[in-house]
This record gives structure tokens, C-alpha cells and sequence, in this order.
């Protein structure tokens, strides 16, 4: 998924939230949901659904046309000195600094843990209650809760000084706070704050849940306490204080930009029957579906795109249907050779799983009808189109077309020899041996190799799964039988294309082997198969070449007057060296010094679609003998 195609995800996510928020936030006050218990839940339900939005609906993804085509890049080696500006895209900016401010808010949040540690270790013991640890420290102007394990409670100087029934009242909203373990949930707000950090819905949403659980716990303090009036001094009391800079990511007994509010609150007594309270939850949670349908629609996030590579000149129209995949259209060359252009109306028919079952032709020329037929039978609509009719229509259009030209030759390297000069015939049979004896081992380290790649059982090396949405591609994954570094082998090959073809039937699986290493690929219909290794005529290959030290001909070959072409095929890395060298035909005594001399070429890059790739070509090395 590119930079930009995630900060527009970024945004419409947002534009999400704040309509969600905006359409949700008068629900309380519609429905008259005054309880601070049952706005307290409703808040959180909010807050679950802004979080949970992206799965709410499927992520809209566009299938573009594009075109297929073989690129070669030429590698240029710039001097060391030579420094290249790297421009960062605006998205990529943004993003930057949207990471920056999460990092800078965990980091504050990180302060805020550290600063309750350290007021911890600086006061001093006032008391145990039901297990929870009682401290006052100088460093607080407010009652502060932490913990969940070994909850504390810190209370501020002057509270040993407040009347008792205000100390009984303070002391019971903070163990009703441990009771609920509201720090944990203060805690995982302050995370959902550090990553929406840039969004004022989501703040204010977080105040609310503040306020309101603030109140919850007020109403349960003065229903067990009977302490009204008490409570209320005590709240004015811990607001006259000197305030500090809040840090602390903890339920504070008093906010005081909540003062008004909650004071509002414990002396408005306010009832409501359970039925009334049912229902109108009932009807709250409605709404908020509701709005959460309309805002994931409004704003739909978007995957990465498919890329259908359709033959040029050919467009085509779906007329709004959603699809998961397609095949690509051919035009077909006989209809191009005529100059037949024209547009094909489909009528398809789609199954309960949305597999176009059956495509019926409405009008279009002759010629382009069966080309037509034959891509929209492969194509895979998403599901809520199941059972339906869909018309798709498909045009045909001449278009200039540049013809490839490509041959299969190969590259010839020569080395010369000076005049032959006379020579001990003992000499020339100690070197042909020595010859013969390192084209022996050549040969058995080939056959070693081939025996490997022919015995069945292999290493899976990686799984690369194209043309799939995130979470379609992790799904397919989870229902594959092996994962990456188990073995591969013929029975476990099979099951995987069984647990394939279960998942969807039209995907394609392919298999590249190197040595005792496997690579699986399973992409859509609509997806080109990248293959790992391409062949490419020698001739083409050697134009590439960057590094080409020549061999060196043998003396003993050049003495006995023995000239011929040594015959390789190559496999070329994907970084340009060469990998692997086999033998086709040569003479043994120019076999090693040609195999010498080929495994230190380098070439250029080879790329397919943009990927690099291996290659697989025929090198001929010429000895030949000066006259």
C-alpha cells in the first residue's frame, strides 16, 4: 500500500470518526439517558465503534487496466563523490508527523507513569483499606488512584486536616475507583488519545468518559456514604487547592473543569424505571449501528488497487458492480488484423457466491463476442452482488501497436593464441589429465545438484500471495497446511492447492524451485504471473554484460593445437552475478578455463514488470588458435 493511498485512508478515517461522533453525540440527550452509568457505557460503546470502523464495511478497491510489459534497466555506476537529493513526497511528510505526534504522546504518557512512581516513593504511609495502599505525598493537590495489581492511593497534605466525614467520603470514591478498576481503563484511553492525538472528536469523546465516570462513581459515593452535603465541601475543598500540572494518566478525584457538572449531578437526584432504561439504551445502540453504517459509507476506505492488464485498445465498464477479481480481455488478432472495433454488452449472471455462472451476449460485433464471453465467465463479483444480473460492457478500440522484435541468439567471447611453439609431449598428457580430472568433479557436482531438485522435498523459502486485500491475503494464509521454512513435498503440495481451490477457485498457484529452496505464488486471475527466472537469448544477455574478464586459454590445450566452443548454460542472479554454470559440450581441456573465467561476469539487473528476476541463457565460449 503506497504513502499516499494510506494517508487518504488516514483521512477519509477520520472524516469517519468526527461524522460518527457528530451524529452520535446527541443521543444521550434525545433520549433522555441521564444516568451517569448508562451514558458512562454508552461512551465507551461509541468509543469501540470509532475504533472498530474500518471492519464495519469491506475497503472499496478499484481494479485498474494496465498494460504488460518487459523492461530492462541499464545500470549506471556513479562515482563515489556524487550525492543525490532523495525528495520526500507531502504524504510522506504527513505521515512523518503523524507518527511523531503518537511517539510524543506515548512519551508523555510515559512521563505521566514515571511521575506516579516517583510520588509513590516520596510519601509517606497513612494507612491499608481492603488490601489498597494509603500514602499522602506534598507533590499532589488532588486524591490520585493507580494500580491495578497493588492499587495505591494518594492523598493530598491537607487532607488529614478535612473533617472526618469528608475524609470518609474522599476515601470512598477513590477504593470505588479500585473496585471498578478504573485505572486500567484510564490507561488504555490515554493510548487511544496518543494515536488520535490530531483528532478533536476523539478528545472530546475522552472528556466525556472522563465526566461521566467521574459521576457514576459520585452517585454510588453518596448512596453508600448518606453524606451529601460533606461530599460537595469536600469537592470545593480539593478545588480551592494550587493546582499542578496533570500528568498522571490515573482517575483524578477532581478535574476542575468538571466541577460544575458534577456538582450539578450529585445534588439533581435523577431516577429512571428499568424499562425505560432498557429501551432507551435499546434505541441508543440503533442509532449508533445506524451512524456507523452511514459514516463507513459516506467515507469508504479504500485497498490497494488490482491491476488487470487487458489487451491495448480494450476498456472496460461495470457499471458500478464491485468485484473481487476479473480476467483480463484479449483482443482478439484476427478482429485487429481486419480493423473490427466496436463495443461488446454482456448481460452476467452470478451465482450465490458471486462467480459469474453464466454470460450472455446482448449485441457487439462477431468477431469480439467469444473474447469477451470467455474473460467475464472468469470474473468473481464480491459477495452482497450474489444471485444478481449485472451488465458490463466492453470496448474495443484500434490502437498503434510497436512490434517486438527478439531473437534466440547467443554471445560469443574469443581468446586467441600466439604460434605454436614446440612443447614436451609428457608435458601436454600430465596437463590433459589434470584437465580431465577437474572436468570430472564439474560434472559430478552438476549431477549432485540435479539429484537434489528432482528428489521431491524442498524448503518453502517464501509464500507471496498478489492481486488479495490485507485482509483476504491473511485469511488465505491462516487456511494454507504449511508456512514459510517447513518442508515441501509432493503430498504437502497438494494440500495446499486443495486448501487453495477451497478458498477460491480461481486463484492460481505456481512454483519456482532452486536447488533444495521453494518459492510459492497464488495470485488472482487478474494479477500477471511474475516468474522467478525468465530465458533470454545469449545475444540479448550479453548486451547487458558489465563485468567480462576473458579466459585465459590453457597452455597445454594451446600447445596440442585444440580449438572448439565450450557450451554453458548460465543462470544469472537476480543481482546480476552468476549463480550457477552447467556444462552442455565442450573439450576438457577448455571446459575449466572457460567456467574460470564465465563465473566472475557480472551483468546488468534483468527486470520484469518492475521485478527483478533470474535469468536463464546460453553462453558459447570460442577458443580459436591464431594462424
Amino acid at each position: 500500500m503506497s504513502a499516499s493511498l494510506i494517508w487518504n485512508n488516514v483521512v477519509a478515517y477520520s472524516m469517519q470518526i468526527g461524522l460518527l461522533v457528530g451524529l452520535a453525540a446527541f443521543v444521550p440527550t434525545i433520549l433522555r439517558l441521564r444516568l451517569p452509568g448508562v451514558k458512562l457505557a454508552y461512551w465507551h460503546i461509541l468509543l469501540a465503534a470509532c475504533l472498530l470502523l474500518p471492519a464495519v464495511r469491506p475497503w472499496r478497491r478499484a481494479i485498474v487496466a494496465g498494460d504488460v510489459q518487459v523492461t530492462t534497466t541499464v545500470v549506471t555506476i556513479a562515482p563515489p563523490s556524487t550525492k543525490t537529493a532523495r525528495e520526500i513526497p507531502t504524504t510522506g511528510i504527513a505521515l512523518m508527523l503523524l507518527a511523531a505526534g503518537a511517539i510524543g504522546r506515548l512519551a508523555w504518557l510515559g512521563l505521566g507513569l514515571w511521575r506516579l512512581g516517583r510520588y509513590r516513593r516520596h510519601s509517606k504511609p497513612y494507612g491499608v483499606r481492603n488490601g489498597c495502599s494509603i500514602f499522602v505525598s506534598e507533590e499532589v493537590s488532588s486524591p490520585v488512584t493507580f494500580g491495578a495489581r497493588r492499587p495505591v492511593i494518594l492523598l493530598p497534605p491537607g487532607f488529614p486536616e478535612l473533617d472526618s466525614r469528608m475524609q470518609q467520603a474522599i476515601l470512598c470514591h477513590e477504593m470505588l475507583h479500585v473496585e471498578r478498576r478504573d485505572w486500567l481503563f484510564a490507561v488504555a484511553e490515554e493510548l487511544v488519545r496518543a494515536a488520535f492525538w490530531f483528532h478533536p472528536a476523539i478528545w472530546w469523546l475522552l472528556g466525556e468518559i472522563q465526566l461521566a465516570r467521574e459521576q457514576a462513581v459520585d452517585r454510588e459515593v453518596v448512596e453508600r456514604t448518606q453524606a451529601r452535603d460533606e461530599y460537595v465541601d469536600a469537592l470545593l475543598v480539593i478545588a480551592g487547592a494550587s493546582p499542578q500540572l496533570d500528568l498522571a494518566p490515573a482517575p483524578l478525584f477532581l478535574r476542575k473543569r468538571h466541577l460544575k457538572q458534577r456538582v450539578v449531578s450529585i445534588l439533581k437526584e435523577v431516577r429512571m424505571s428499568k424499562t425505560r432504561l432498557i429501551s432507551g439504551l435499546a434505541a441508543g445502540l440503533g442509532i449508533l449501528a445506524a451512524a456507523c453504517w452511514f459514516a463507513a459509507s459516506t467515507f469508504p476506505l479504500a485497498a490497494a488497487p488490482q491491476v488487470v492488464n487487458d489487451a491495448p485498445g480494450v476498456t472496460v465498464e461495470i457499471n458500478g458492480a464491485a468485484l473481487l477479481h476479473r480476467a483480463p480481455v484479449a483482443y482478439p488478432e484476427p478482429a485487429r488484423s481486419n480493423g473490427v472495433q466496436g463495443t461488446v454488452s454482456v448481460e452476467a449472471v452470478l451465482d450465490e457466491k458471486g462467480n459469474v455462472s453464466e454470460a450472455r451476449i446482448l449485441s457487439g460485433p462477431q468477431e469480439l463476442r467469444r473474447a469477451a464471453q470467455q474473460s467475464v465467465l472468469q470474473w468473481h463479483f464480491k459477495g452482497d452482488t450474489a444471485g444478481s444480473t449485472r451488465m458490463v460492457n466492453i470496448t474495443f478500440q484500434l490502437a498503434e501497436s510497436k512490434p517486438i522484435v527478439g531473437g534466440n541468439t547467443v554471445a560469443t567471447v574469443t581468446a586467441t593464441a600466439p604460434q605454436r611453439q614446440p612443447v614436451n609431449p609428457g608435458d601436454i598428457q600430465k596437463s590433459r589429465d589434470e584437465a580431465l580430472a577437474r572436468f570430472e568433479t564439474a560434472r559430478k557436482e552438476m549431477q549432485a545438484k540435479q539429484a537434489a531438485n528432482s528428489s521431491g522435498v524442498r524448503t518453502l523459502k517464501s509464500i507471496n500471495v498478489l492481486g488479495l486485500s490485507d485482509p483476504m491475503k491473511s485469511e488465505l494464509l491462516s487456511r494454507l497446511p504449511v508456512r514459510e521454512g517447513d518442508t515441501l513435498s509432493q503430498d504437502s503440495m497438494s494440500r495446499v492447492t486443495q486448501a487453495v481451490m477451497q478458498f477460491d477457485e480461481h486463484l492460481k498457484i505456481t512454483s519456482n524451485f532452486n536447488g533444495g529452496d521453494a518459492t510459492l505464488t497464488i495470485a488472482t486471475p487478474d494479477v500477471p504471473t511474475i516468474p522467478d527466472r525468465i530465458r533470454i537469448g545469449g545475444n540479448v544477455q550479453q548486451a547487458k554484460l558489465i563485468s567480462q574478464p576473458h579466459p585465459i586459454y590453457p597452455p597445454d590445450a594451446k600447445a596440442a593445437r585444440i580449438q572448439g566452443t565450450v557450451q554453458l548454460q548460465a543462470t544469472i542472479g537476480k543481482d546480476g552475478t552468476v549463480q550457477n554454470l552447467e556444462v552442455i559440450s565442450g573439450h576438457p581441456l577448455l571446459v575449466p578455463a572457460a567456467l574460470e573465467a564465465v563465473k566472475q561476469w557480472v551483468y546488468q539487473t534483468t527486470l520484469l514488470n518492475g521485478n527483478p528476476v533470474e535469468v536463464l541463457t546460453q553462453i558459447d565460449v570460442n577458443f580459436t588458435l591464431s594462424q
